[in-house]
Formats: structure tokens, sequence, C-alpha cells
């Protein structure tokens, strides 16, 4: 049997000793990775056979409670106060004939169809210099589930569209953490109709959609915040 004098025995201790500080270390190690990769927002946006697939997700520091109210006015606004949701909740998506060098939106009305549960919108659409159409209809439903736990999930259906959309839809999360905050995010499909799906590229994509489903995110999160502050 072999025998370790006693540098054996000091050294052998040590070893044991650095290998546990380094699992410790690496268990931290990974749990930092993945919080603080949890903690930061993100958002990306694939494609594939003409559809465009987004996905943001963003931290509030604002409780669920809050953040639930947010949706239910961006919810009721949607159906029956466009222009007072025009100031925060769709507030900085030029989406009211503000210029614009690739495309130029014109979302004017929005009417509600209770009976059906349809969201009736009405604008208008111009590529400079292209081509301009005038009367663009998308009819759409939002409808929101709350989970027993206190998550929220809000899906869009685009169901009828002129000429601008070929198909789109959203699924819309928010998940509750602590007192603290909450995250939300936003999935979205998008197929264009025939006109728009020549020339939208990916890089189109990201300068006409992309930055609007993240402005549109980040005004929410800035409504729930601004709420929490004030309460």
């Amino acid at each position: 049997m072999l025998k370790l004098n006693k540098y054996d025995i000091t050294n052998e201790i040590k070893f044991s000793k650095l290998k546990k500080y380094l699992c410790v270390l690496f268990v931290f190690l990974q749990f930092s990775t993945f919080a603080f990769a949890n903690s930061k927002d993100s958002i990306s946006t694939t494609y594939n056979n003409g559809e465009f697939v987004s996905f943001t997700k963003i931290w509030v520091k604002a409780p669920a409670k809050v953040m639930n109210r947010v949706i239910d006015d961006f919810l009721y606004q949607t159906k029956y106060d466009l222009d007072a949701l025009m100031l925060w909740g769709l507030k900085g998506l030029k989406l009211r004939s503000e210029k614009d060098e690739i495309i130029v939106f014109n979302f004017k009305t929005t009417e509600y169809d209770k009976k059906n549960d349809l969201i009736k919108a009405t604008g208008e659409v111009i590529v400079p210099k292209v081509i301009r159409f005038p009367e663009i209809h998308v009819n759409s439903n939002m409808l929101k589930k709350t989970s027993a736990d206190g998550k929220v999930n809000v899906s869009i259906n685009v169901l009828y569209s002129d000429a601008f959309l070929a198909k789109t839809t959203g699924d819309f999360n928010m998940i509750p953490v602590d007192e603290k905050g909450c995250y939300i995010s936003l999935e979205t499909k998008v197929k264009f109709g025939w006109f728009f799906n020549i020339f939208v590229t990916k890089y189109t994509f990201t300068h006409i959609m992309e930055w609007r489903f993240k402005t549109l995110m980040n005004n929410l999160k800035d409504e729930a915040e601004k709420r929490q502050t004030v309460k």
C-alpha cells in the first residue's frame, strides 16, 4: 500500500480545497451568466419562406399588477379611443403620416365591432415615389388570458387586410417575477401582401417594423414604471 508523506497529504488537502473552490466558482459564473442574459432587453428577427418572425423581451421595473392595468388600458383604447392611445401606447411609432424615406403609415381610425369581437382599423400606406394605398382596412382581434400564477397572454390575430398584410399574428406575454418587476415579451409573425412582399427584405423589415415593435414595448414599460413611481 502506497504511503503518503506529510508533504503529499498537505498538497492533497490543498488540491481538494481548490477543487471545491473551482466548483463553487463555476456554479456562481453559470448563475451570473444566466441572470445577466435574462436581465438584458432583447430583440431579434428571423425570415423564412416569406414570413418575418420578431421576438422582443423587456424588463419592467414595476409589479405585475401595475403592468396588468397598463395592458387593460391599451386594449380598451385600441378599441374605443385611438387618439388617446397615440399619446402613450403608440407614441413615437410614426403612425400619423410622419415623413419617412421607406414607407409612410397613416393610422386613421379604429372601430370596435363588439358582436364579432373585431377591431376594424382604417389607414393609409405610402411608398414614397412608388405607390400610395389611400384606404387600407385591417380587421383583427385581441384576446387576453390570465393564468392562475398571474401570467398574462394577449393573442393578436389579423383576420382580414386589403393589400398590406397577408398574415399577421402577435403573442404578447407578461411574466410576474416579484414586487420589483416583471418581464414582457412580444412575438410577431408577419407576411406581407403580394406588392409589399416584393420589396420588403429583412433589412427593410428592420427599418419599417422591428423598431416599431421595440418602441411599442418600451412605451408599455415606460407607462408602467411611471405609474409605479407616481404611486
